[in-house]
């Protein structure tokens, strides 16, 4: 067996890179979740109508041109105040920005306006939790949830959870994301992760081989896999999976940490 002084660490590789990647590619689509609810007030003809230059905005960060979207967006708050899609629209295009607090007033007029619609709530807990406001994104987080079931809610509040090292909870949430989307490989990464911080590493290893099910080509789940392996005692496995995985590894930092797991068994005579 190989020795471990402590408990091997899996990587949150995959899921912070889903989120990175996805947001430039979803912030169009966030915004214009709600382009078709009707608003409180008559929409005027052309320019001088909110609705208009709110879908200029949408136009606008659908092509990546966040400032532009921010610009029409005032636009139709100017025009309506109580312009539901243009306060949405600006939220969407802050958090492109990484501007996190005008983001979250943003997302917060609009939920406020709307209370029911659960993609404005989950956006708004995704904004308190850059912000490290834990009890606001939670808050937001489970109300997204228990408005639509949403999983994108369910699993960052699993991440949330995790971080906090609430991992009873965490689970909870991975596995409620789960079961609303059962296509999510960075939800059974997440899944995964929790398990090897409650020491259920037999049960960690399944959660990433199902990921890799859907995603057999991620990095981080083939890691978190052989660092599973590695915490179950299972260094023939683990050691499988790292000399598979240690090519397509690019990132100099993570390749070191594989090479370091790779010496470490052939050390103990595995």
């Amino acid at each position: 067996m190989i020795a471990r002084r402590s408990v091997v660490t899996t990587l949150m590789v995959l899921t912070m890179a889903a989120l990175v990647s996805g947001y430039a590619n979803a912030a169009a689509a966030r915004a214009g979740d709600a382009a078709a609810e009707p608003q409180k007030k008559k929409s005027q003809a052309g320019e001088k109508s909110a609705q208009y230059q709110y879908e200029k905005g949408a136009i606008a960060l659908r092509y990546g041109l966040a400032d532009e979207a921010i610009r029409y967006g005032k636009l139709g708050i100017s025009l309506d105040p109580e312009h539901f899609n243009s306060w949405n629209l600006l939220g969407s295009a802050y958090y492109t920005k990484a501007e996190y607090g005008p983001a979250a007033e943003a997302y917060g007029k609009a939920a406020a306006l709307k209370p029911d619609a659960a993609d404005v709530q989950r956006n708004l807990g995704m904004a308190w939790i850059e912000l490290k406001e834990t009890e606001k994104a939670s808050a937001a987080l489970k109300k997204a949830f228990e408005l639509g079931e949403d999983a994108e809610a369910a699993y960052n509040l699993g991440r949330l959870f995790y971080v906090e090292k609430r991992f009873d909870e965490a689970l909870e949430y991975a596995l409620k994301s789960i079961q609303k989307n059962s296509g999510s490989a960075k939800a059974y990464n997440l899944k995964g992760v929790i398990l090897n911080q409650m020491g259920r590493y037999a049960e960690a290893a399944g959660s990433f081989q199902a990921g890799l099910v859907l995603a057999p080509e991620d990095i981080g789940l083939q890691v978190n896999l052989g660092v599973a392996f590695i915490n179950a005692n299972e260094p023939a496995k683990a050691k499988a999976v790292f000399e598979a995985v240690l090519p397509s590894i690019k990132e100099q930092a993570l390749k070191d940490q594989v090479e370091n797991y790779l010496k470490s068994i052939k050390d103990a005579g595995n």
